[in-house]
């Protein structure tokens, strides 16, 4: 691969990180959304198979139902749905990018709605959740994590990536306060790795796992 077509291929990741609300990264997810599949498999895009991996260490394939938070094109669902989980819920803030998961037939229901607002799930509802890509900069506020534990039963865990300028410091700073507060505990972490292996940048992340009080 060329570092001009790795450039094109990571160009609109870049847009999503530098956009200024949540309406500008739904607009670029949806302009996006045909192409993203492709450009993203370009550059090796590994969070949602860190993520899946991670969630098979603690939560068993016959748990019911699962949320895929931030679901994108359905790639995080494609994968569960290989590895034996099931009845799985998404939603994402981007129709363009709902048409496509959609379109895959995995879902048990689809919504659109934004990480950082009220979700629209029963607490505790779901037997875990995980979150692939979605905690990054110009994506989700880490203040998103408090509606997920909510709809996440006690005893089911939620894992999720975290990357850029949320990681390190200011996720650990945040995650301990809600372990302390009682809200969950940890149980794993991978190391840091490129998320984008075959891009011209790298593109650091880290990939959690807790388990909800």
């Amino acid at each position: 691969m060329t570092e001009r077509t790795s450039d094109e291929k990571t160009r609109k990741l870049h847009n999503v990180y530098a956009s200024q609300s949540a309406n500008e990264t739904a607009e670029i997810y949806d302009g996006w959304a045909d192409k993203y599949e492709e450009h993203m498999a370009g550059v090796g895009y590994s969070h949602p198979a860190m993520v899946a991996a991670m969630l098979c260490r603690y939560q068993e394939t016959g748990s019911a139902p699962l949320l895929d938070a931030g679901a994108g094109t359905g790639i995080m669902a494609g994968i569960l749905g290989a590895m034996g989980y099931t009845a799985i819920f998404g939603f994402d803030a981007s129709p363009g990018m709902l048409r496509l998961a959609e379109s895959r037939k995995i879902y048990e229901d689809l919504r659109m709605l934004r990480l950082g607002e009220p979700l629209d799930y029963e607490t505790s509802q779901f037997a875990a959740t995980v979150a692939s890509g979605v905690f990054t900069q110009g994506h989700a506020p880490l203040c998103g994590l408090h509606e997920l534990i909510r709809v996440t039963r006690p005893g089911g865990h939620i894992v999720f990536s975290i990357a850029r300028n949320y990681l390190g410091s200011v996720f650990e700073t945040f995650a301990t306060k809600l372990e302390q507060e009682g809200k969950w505990n940890k149980m794993d972490a991978t190391s840091q790795y490129d998320s984008t292996p075959m891009g011209k940048d790298k593109l650091m992340a880290q990939v959690f796992a807790f388990c909800v009080n």
